[in-house]
Parts: structure tokens; C-alpha cells; sequence
């Protein structure tokens, strides 16, 4: 039987932040490949292994095939330097990347002349079928859903068609991993995912979303959609988690959990039915369907916290601009009830949109403050085919070093229009960042709860964020400076 080892890279190898990788879409496709394949899985992340030392690990692994894992554009460059290193050692050995990164950017992805092949999409469908056509030495140029070179030239192939019943697909195949080492990982000051009890596990009940906000690039990955397992599928897997690793709590990974209001009362409904007895959240709730009959259910059925995706205060902006179906006057009344019934609560905001005027900006602010949760601001970043991307593109708002390669997340401006340049969004999202969570004795005490941590770490918490902006613009004027003549 032919082996594939999938690579996780380390994020640690370049200047970006640290992320704590879930092996989710590795195990997945572990399974999935079965009976067909055997899968092996290095995570370098988790194990923190260097280059050097993971190629020593692939030589006692002799795979067949080596299948890297790439799940955000700002870590390309740890993918490629994967690339050109097993190459160099194992120059005979397929190189196969999958994930968002050249799902949205597979021309750039295939400049990478140590890459053999870029699955695109949805892996489960076409990642058996390219290793059957390469064990029989058949060349893959007739499958969708993938990036290839021949006689020099670079073929993309896109995915066409999305899996329609997601029952069909098996559970991850933790065995693959030292799977409890992720579920005991604290995320203390990660907005999404703040544990309420542990071991917790992930879980993906649904895909894509018809939403389709400007900023947002699901529907480029994962279509727009919306495709769900049943309930029964789903409260399945939650119990199979349970039984085999202790799980105590989940954490829904849904691009839009609530979007049909119906299965989602059914899964929260079946989570008190089998007595579970278990802690749950979304990291990223959808405030449209949101109504106090579905609050008392997910609370009841044990949801801890929400994290509503609020976005701006202006409903021009929201509806005209990044297109999500909400009114704002929704907000205030959802997060007013909620906390009637207990729930840890945090809000998320974006500022800088295309043609969003500084009073708009303004507005956002003082609304996320008069709401009294914790509050997290984004700056409108343009991710690869996103109608953001393509408007700021268009329109000739990108600054000169904009890239998509920078893993500042959406803390840095990319953007100048006659109402802000990037310095006026970054300072403004520090420091009022800072004074809306942090500006009173109160208001720390607010977000140390929501965190669960102690006041003092969240001070210091919020003096790393600040310190990190000061930093960087010393940093840059300090180049600056340098290119004059003493």
C-alpha cells in the first residue's frame, strides 16, 4: 500500500504570530483515504520542529507521496520553504499543497517550482482520485479541482462541483495524532476561542455561506451554499468525542451556524435530549438569526459565550457596503437579553471599508461601547477574491506595500481614501480598542471575565498591543531615517 505523510508547518519559522494548529483537515483526509492509502501526519507546529528536523523525520517516514497543509495565505512562505527543502532531499517524491492558501491564490502557489500539484477546494473529492492516476502512472490533467504543471506550463482547474451530503464523509482519524494534546491547549486571549472547560475538541457541522460579506472569502473556498450533515450525524460525532477522549467542550467551526434557524434549534435541542452535559460555543455568530427563543435553547443545551459578528453601526455600511443581511437596531436587544441569561459576551467590529466616512468609523466605536461586552476590532483587510480585494483594487486605494503575505491578521491598514490612511485606522483600533475594554476599573474587571484570567494579565495584555504598534512605527521611521545622507 502506497504511503502520503501530511506536513502541518511550524508557524514559528517566519516573523508571524504563533497560531495553535487544529489537525481537523489532515485526519479528515486521512480517513478519507482509506482503505486506499495509508496516512501518516507530522505536525511540526505542534511538535515545534524545525526544517531540519523534519526532514530527518520524512526519511523515517519513506511516504510515497508528501501532502502539505497550508491553511492561511500568511504562511505561504512556510509552505514553500517545505517545498524546496523536501525537494532537495527527496527530489523524486510528489509534493502536493492543499488549503485556503492556493485554493484563492493557486497561480501564485504554482510559481513554486519545487510544487507539484495544488489541490484546490474541497480535498475529499479529489485528492484520492489524483494518487490513484498517479499510482497507475496516469497523468492528473482531466481532474477539477486542481493545479498542475506540464512541459512548463501551469494548468488551474478549479473545483466545479461541492459535496452535497457531508454525511458521506467519515469522522477525522484522530488515531493519527496525539489528538489530546490539542484538546488541552488554553487559548486565553484568542477572541473565539476562550475555553470554558477542557479537553475541547472542534467541530464542522455545516459548509459555506450565502451571506457573502465584501470582506469574507468562504464563498471563494467553501462556496456559497449552505450545505449541513444532519443532526443526527452531527450529535453522533459529539458523542463519539465524548465516550473516546473525554471531551467537555465543542467548539462549533461553522462559516454560518445559524444560517438555517430550524436544523441548528434541532442540534441544540438534541444536545439536551442525550443529556450531554457538555459546554459549547460559535466563534463567530450570525446576529441576523439570532432571536431570544434560540438564545434560551443554546443556553439551556450549555453555550457559554457569544461572539456576535456585529460588524459596523451604520447600516449603510452593512448592507450597501459589506452586504450583510442585519439592521443594527438588532443588536442592542439580542446583547441586553443574552446577558439576562448569563452568556460571557464579545462583539466583533471592522472599520475602514471602501468609502466608509470618519464619522461612520466614529459611530461603530461609540456604539461597541455603549453595548458594555468586550469588543474586538478588525481593520477591513483584502483577502484574495474578496469583493473587498477587488474594490479597493479597482478603485487604486491599496497602498504601495500592500501584500497578502504579511500574517498581520487585520491589524494593519492597507488602504488610503480621502477619510483615512492606514496610521489613522491602526492608532484608532489600538487605543480605542484599548479605552473601550480596558479604560476603567470596571470596564478590566468586564474583560478579565470574559477571558477568565486575572486583572492583571489582562493589563498587560493590553499594554503588549499597544507597545507591538509602537514598536513597528519606531521600527519603520527608524528605516526611514536611514535612507538620508548623514
Amino acid at each position: 500500500m502506497k504511503k502520503i505523510t501530511f506536513l502541518i508547518p511550524n508557524s514559528r519559522w517566519f516573523d508571524t504570530h504563533h497560531w495553535h494548529l487544529y489537525p481537523y483537515n489532515v485526519c479528515l483526509l486521512a480517513a478519507v483515504l482509506k482503505p486506499d492509502f495509508e496516512a501518516t501526519i507530522i505536525d511540526c507546529n505542534m511538535e515545534n520542529l524545525s526544517l531540519s528536523e523534519t526532514i530527518r523525520r520524512l526519511d523515517d517516514e519513506s511516504p510515497d507521496y508528501i501532502g502539505i497543509s497550508c491553511l492561511a495565505v500568511e504562511y505561504s512562505r512556510h509552505a514553500h520553504a517545505l517545498t524546496r527543502e523536501i525537494k532537495k532531499h527527496f527530489p523524486d517524491i510528489a509534493t502536493i499543497l492543499g488549503g485556503v492558501y492556493c485554493t484563492l491564490m493557486p497561480e501564485f502557489a504554482m510559481e513554486d517550482q519545487f510544487l507539484d500539484y495544488c489541490v484546490l477546494g474541497e480535498g475529499e473529492i479529489v485528492l484520492k482520485s489524483l494518487l490513484k492516476e498517479l499510482e497507475n502512472s496516469r497523468f492528473p490533467e482531466n481532474l477539477d479541482g486542481l493545479a498542475y504543471r506540464k512541459e512548463g506550463k501551469v494548468f488551474i482547474r478549479p473545483q466545479k462541483t461541492f459535496i452535497t451530503d457531508l454525511d458521506v464523509l467519515p469522522l477525522p482519524d484522530y488515531n493519527k495524532v496525539d489528538f489530546l494534546k490539542y484538546c488541552w491547549i488554553k487559548e486565553p486571549f484568542n477572541v473565539t476561542e476562550v475555553r470554558d472547560a477542557l479537553p475541547v475538541a472542534r467541530v464542522y457541522t455545516s459548509r459555506g455561506c450565502p451571506a457573502g460579506c465584501n470582506f469574507c472569502a468562504v464563498e471563494a473556498i467553501a462556496g456559497k451554499d449552505f450545505r449541513s450533515r444532519s443532526v443526527k450525524n452531527v450529535l453522533d460525532e459529539i458523542e463519539f468525542l465524548i465516550e473516546r477522549y473525554g471531551i467537555k467542550e465543542i467548539i462549533f467551526y461553522d462559516d454560518n451556524l445559524l444560517f438555517n434557524k430550524k436544523r441548528a434549534k434541532a442540534l441544540f435541542g438534541g444536545i439536551i435530549d442525550r443529556q450531554f452535559n457538555i459546554k459549547f460555543k460559535s466563534p463567530n455568530v450570525a446576529a441576523y438569526n439570532l432571536d431570544n427563543e434560540t438564545l434560551d435553547l443554546m443556553r439551556q443545551a450549555g453555550c457559554t459565550a457569544l461572539i456576535i459578528a456585529v460588524e459596523s453601526a451604520n447600516n449603510r455600511v452593512l448592507q450597501k457596503i459589506i452586504g450583510k443581511p442585519l439592521k443594527i437596531e438588532r443588536i442592542k436587544p439580542i446583547v441586553d437579553y443574552a446577558k439576562t441569561l448569563g452568556f460571557r459576551l464579545g462583539a466583533l467590529f471592522v472599520i475602514g471599508n471602501p468609502s466608509e466616512t470618519w464619522e461612520e468609523i466614529r459611530n461603530t466605536l461609540l456604539f461597541a461601547e455603549e453595548l458594555e461586552v468586550y469588543c474586538h476590532f478588525s481593520i477591513a483587510t483584502p483577502l484574495p477574491k474578496t469583493r473587498l480585494y477587488q474594490s479597493a483594487y479597482e478603485d487604486k486605494l491599496l497602498t504601495s506595500d500592500f501584500n497578502f503575505y504579511s500574517g498581520s491578521g487585520c491589524s494593519r491598514g492597507w488602504m488610503v481614501t480621502d477619510q483615512f490612511t492606514p496610521f489613522d485606522l491602526e492608532t484608532l483600533r489600538v487605543y480605542e480598542w484599548d479605552r473601550i475594554n480596558f479604560g476603567t476599573p470596571e470596564r478590566r474587571m468586564r474583560t478579565a471575565r470574559f477571558f477568565k484570567v486575572p486583572e492583571s494579565e489582562v493589563i498587560q495584555f493590553s499594554r503588549n498591543a499597544r507597545v507591538a504598534l509602537q514598536e513597528r512605527y519606531v521600527k519603520e521611521e527608524e528605516k526611514r531615517l536611514s535612507t538620508f545622507p548623514a
